[in-house]
């Protein structure tokens, strides 16, 4: 079905021109006087014809106004600033926003001014900040830049105006060679993108310049990027380790296939090796990075190795210490402190047990006499001699030898009744005699010897330990009162 178009109303305002015209010329030609009907017929359709031109007219402009009004609603309707020049790129039209954009201007946007007198009052009043200096080498530019846009559509462009507002300007050119122009206000925008870029290079001078290294890993456990710290850390440089797997810093030194996954929890202590070998002690932390577009992994690691060799040393230092505070400076054996420690020890745990006990003091003969004829030094290496003789005899486990005092000795045996603590007596006795210690000031048979007195019992919850050591020193002094060089065992049980 084919429909007619209605013609457009200033096609139908010359119809009804042109059918005056020719109605006005019939009248005329007519004459009243020829046919007097005829000139008022075509009077009065020159009439008809004429007040219908005028209805055609006067809709023509109601639909021009109404469009007018239309695209005004539009333009003002619109969230960004829009202005619309001519072929002779003069203002024709504007909305609101332009005036919120450029407030200080809101005088100078009228209907007829070019665009070059616009951009150069906002110059002059500071609203161009980049053109600051360089007005117009800035103007040139842009102008030409608009120029060169009607040839072929420009990308658009960011500007900083007043007062650190940022808009970016799209331009585009009509049939009719005007240009209408969209400025968005986008200064949220760049000022996060600023807040971004400077946290941005704040994290990455962070991450240069902290003593930790700092590794990124894909979620499979490859290396995507390293700080300086790490490359020194490893030996290595980051072209040598981005890409490799994490295994290659630490899974080869532990045994194990190492995922990041498995990793993020509380900070854990790792054994890993420098390039050259050297084995390193590393805290490391893994924390999981996700985003809608990324996935990720940043290990921070923190150099432990010489945290942990004080440590060690401190604990070595520390059981020197603890060693030597229980050690007898000049024989190396136990000394009285330790003595009594672990008497008591051994005393507990023979009355929880039922184990005996036993204990053998030692007396060196007549050691007075010994320092004034060899003299106090050698005196000294007398009882250390004598502390190495008394060690290698008491040699089972169980059995500690100790310094008493002066030149008295005391082993204490666990696990040992009197019959074992005898023979471990006669031991020492046997061996003194053997290693023929020079001693020309005893009375004996010119050598060194030894009285020892011997006590065991098993302990009592309600016994004492220092009466097994009485009953030791008991049986010693009978030893030394029946002519020294001998052992004495204690008759009666501790």
């Amino acid at each position: 079905m084919l429909g007619l178009k209605p013609l457009h109303p200033r096609y139908l305002l010359a119809i009804a021109a042109g059918s005056v015209m020719v109605l006005l010329s019939g009248s005329l030609w007519i004459g009243p006087a020829a046919e007097p009907g005829l000139a008022t017929v075509a009077l009065l359709g020159a009439g008809t014809m004429l007040l219908l031109g005028g209805l055609a007219l006067r809709r023509a402009w109601l639909e021009t106004a109404s469009a007018k009004r239309t695209l005004e609603e539009a333009i003002e309707a619109l969230p960004a600033s829009v202005e619309i020049f001519d072929e002779s790129d003069r203002l024709v039209a504007f909305n609101r926003h332009l005036l919120e954009i450029y407030p200080h201007m809101s005088t100078d946007f009228k209907r007829g001014v070019r665009f070059e007198e616009l951009v150069r009052k906002s110059i002059a009043q500071g609203g161009v900040p980049a053109a600051k200096g360089c007005e117009e080498e800035w103007l040139a530019q842009r102008l030409a830049a608009r120029a060169a846009s009607r040839k072929s559509p420009a990308e658009p462009l960011l500007q900083n105006v007043h007062e650190g507002r940022w808009v970016r300007i799209h331009e585009r050119h009509t049939r009719a060679g005007g240009i209408i122009g969209v400025r968005m206000d986008v200064s949220d925008l760049i000022h996060e993108q600023q807040r971004l870029a400077a946290s941005k290079a704040h994290l990455q001078a962070f991450v240069r310049t902290t003593p930790n290294g700092v590794l990124t890993l894909d979620v499979d456990g490859h290396v995507l990027a390293l700080n300086p710290a790490a490359e020194a850390l490893f030996g290595f440089a980051a072209n040598e380790l981005v890409g490799s797997h994490i295994d290659l810093l630490f899974g080869i030194w532990m045994g194990a296939r190492l995922s990041p996954q498995a990793l993020v929890a509380s900070p854990q202590e790792m054994t890993a090796r420098h390039r050259d070998g050297q084995e390193m002690t590393l805290l490391l932390s893994v924390a999981e990075v996700k985003t809608e577009t990324a996935h990720s992994f940043v290990c921070i690691i923190t150099d432990l190795s010489e945290r942990k060799r004080q440590e060690v040393a401190l604990q070595e230092a520390n059981a020197q210490l603890a060693k030597q505070s229980i050690t007898d400076g000049l024989t190396g054996v136990g000394n009285r402190r330790y003595f009594d420690q672990l008497l008591q020890q051994e005393w507990q745990r023979s009355a929880r047990h039922g184990h005996p006990l036993a204990c053998i003091m030692v007396d060196i003969d007549h050691f007075k006499l010994y320092n004034d004829r060899y003299g106090h030094v050698a005196g000294d290496e007398c009882l250390i001699r004598v502390a190495e003789l008394l060690r290698a005899c008491a040699g089972r486990s169980g059995e500690a030898v100790c310094r008493y005092g002066g030149e008295e000795f005391v082993l204490l045996l666990a696990d040992c009744d009197l019959a074992g603590a005898q023979v471990v007596a006669q031991r020492c006795l046997d061996s003194i005699r053997l290693a023929a210690i020079e001693h020309e000031a005893s009375p004996l048979r010119r050598k060194l010897s030894l009285s020892l007195g011997v006590a065991a019992c098993v302990a009592s919850p309600q016994g004492d330990a220092v009466s097994l050591v009485e009953h030791a020193d008991a049986a010693l002094y009978a030893a030394k009162q029946n002519g020294r060089a001998r052992l004495v065992c204690s008759e009666q049980a501790a």
